[in-house]
Order: C-alpha cells, then sequence, then structure tokens
C-alpha cells in the first residue's frame, strides 16, 4: 500500500467534506424552518463559481469575488422567496419540491446561456504546497478549507449567541409560538433564505479554483448533500458536518483502491449501514 496516497486521498476527502457541509447546511437551514427541500441548491453552487470566474477575468482578483459575489447572490434570493419560496410554507413538501424543481431549471438554462456549455478555470489565487507527512499538498486547498470551516463554525456561534440566532431556533421549534411572542417570523425566513444562499455560493467560489467551473458543477454535489443531511438528520446541522466527513474520508480511501466513481457510489453504500440503525439520521432528527 501507498501510505503517501492514502494520506493525500484522506486529505482530498476531508476538504472535499467541508465544502459538501456547507452546502448541506444551507439545504438543512431552509428544511428546518421552511420545511422545503431546495432542489435549486446546486445551481445557486454553481451560480457562485461562475461569477467566480467572470469577476476573475473581467477584474482579475480572485478574493474581490470571494467578498462581493456571495453577497450577491443572497441579495438576489430575496426576491427569490418572495415571488416562489414564501407561498410553499406550510404545504405538503412536493409542492415545494415542484417549486424548487422548476427555479432549477431556470437557474440551470439560464447559466447555460450565459455562460456556455465549455468548462473552464481559475487559477488558485495562493500558489505553492506545503510538505506533509513525506508528501507535497496544494496551499490553497488548506485555505479554502480552513476558511469554510471557520463559516461552519460562525454559524454555530450565530445560531447560539446572537439575538437572530435564538428568533431562528425558536421559529424552528414553533412557527405559530414564536410568532406569539413577538418573533418576526417573515424576517427569520428572509434571513435563513439568504444565509443559505450565501453558503451556497461560497462554496462555489472557494471551490471554484480546485475544479473545473461549469454550468452543472453543482448537480453532483447536490446529491451528496442531500445523502449527507439524510444520514446526519434532516434538519440536524451537527449531523449533515459529521456525516459529510465520515463520507468524505471514505470516498478519499476508497479512490486509493479503487476508481473514484466506483469511490463515490462505494462511499454512499457506507452510509447505508448507518441508516439501518439509525433511521431518523446519527443524532435523531432538527437540532
Amino acid at each position: 500500500m501507498d501510505w503517501q496516497s492514502l494520506t493525500f486521498q484522506v486529505m482530498n476527502g476531508l476538504v472535499w467534506s467541508i465544502f459538501v457541509a456547507l452546502v448541506a447546511l444551507g439545504l438543512n437551514a431552509i428544511y428546518g424552518l421552511l420545511g422545503i427541500l431546495n432542489i435549486a441548491h446546486g445551481a445557486i453552487y454553481a451560480a457562485g463559481a461562475i461569477f467566480a470566474w467572470y469577476a476573475v477575468d473581467f477584474v482579475g482578483n480572485f478574493w474581490l469575488a470571494f467578498l462581493i459575489v456571495p453577497l450577491l447572490v443572497a441579495a438576489a434570493s430575496i426576491p427569490v422567496y418572495k415571488a416562489i419560496l414564501r407561498h410553499t410554507i406550510g404545504k405538503d413538501m412536493m409542492v415545494g419540491l415542484l417549486a424548487t424543481s422548476g427555479l432549477l431549471f431556470i437557474l440551470t438554462d439560464a447559466q447555460l446561456a450565459l455562460f456556455g456549455g465549455a468548462p473552464r478555470t481559475i487559477s488558485p489565487p495562493i500558489g505553492g504546497s506545503i510538505a506533509l507527512l513525506g508528501f507535497y499538498y496544494p496551499l490553497y486547498r488548506f485555505v479554502a478549507a480552513a476558511i469554510a470551516a471557520a463559516i461552519l463554525v460562525a454559524f454555530w456561534a450565530f445560531l447560539r449567541f446572537t439575538s437572530m440566532g435564538v428568533w431562528i431556533r425558536s421559529v424552528e421549534q414553533s412557527a405559530t409560538l414564536a410568532m406569539a411572542c413577538g418573533v418576526p417570523v417573515e424576517r427569520v425566513y428572509l434571513t435563513i433564505v439568504a444565509l443559505s444562499a450565501y453558503f451556497a455560493a461560497l462554496a462555489g467560489v472557494l471551490a471554484a479554483p480546485m475544479t473545473i467551473v461549469h454550468y452543472q458543477m453543482g448537480m453532483p454535489l447536490l446529491g451528496a448533500a442531500f445523502i449527507v443531511i439524510v444520514v446526519g438528520g434532516l434538519g440536524n446541522l451537527g449531523g449533515a458536518v459529521v456525516a459529510a466527513a465520515i463520507i468524505g474520508v471514505g470516498r478519499g480511501v476508497l479512490s486509493v483502491f479503487i476508481t473514484p466513481t466506483y469511490a463515490e457510489v462505494a462511499a454512499i453504500a457506507l452510509a447505508l449501514p448507518i441508516l439501518v440503525l439509525r433511521p431518523h439520521g446519527l443524532f435523531g432528527g432538527r437540532s
């Protein structure tokens, strides 16, 4: 066994799992408060990468894209909420699935018309690599993963230690009781929709220099994110992070022995025993 290759793939799996967790964070937040499984979430991730490519191409500054693009995408999510998502709250889950599926087709076709079907790349804004256990690992991947992990921790702190975080947790328990207690439920919904879009777009921006930028690049990650939130427990943010780490590391280790495609399938299969033993997820539902 080549231990250097194994360690390298474990690191790749950990980095990949952090980005999946960041995307799953937005999915879980939308589901936990609005009761909607947002099928269009992968297209928002792709939008972040595409607009980052344009920013780098026109301005030549990746970090400007990192600061601006997620904010623009979050702002664009507000009229989408008012026009579409608001009308699905409290209805059968299938209504939300149909609405967000239609939104997915609109966003994907718009990105194809704008960006084209040819994949493109962004050069990493941080060059070089660092020595780790006998091999060299790209420095930018460490930085991007650290930023994504810091966002996850910051969101946890936001939920625990701010007034809006208290409102979000109260609305998650019961929107009716929260409204009766004076919580501005509509503002909470707007906030969580904007944050969800921000997280997905930020993940797309950070991942763009590590992969190819393509208008359909969000679809594989969306599938992985859905599996992560099911394994972690629908609505449970901590469970999504743990599940992403388990599947990501499993995918990295297995890719040493089999092709990456089969490794991804096998890593997902690793989640099946968890669902058999814990049908409501690792942490049993909402946090």
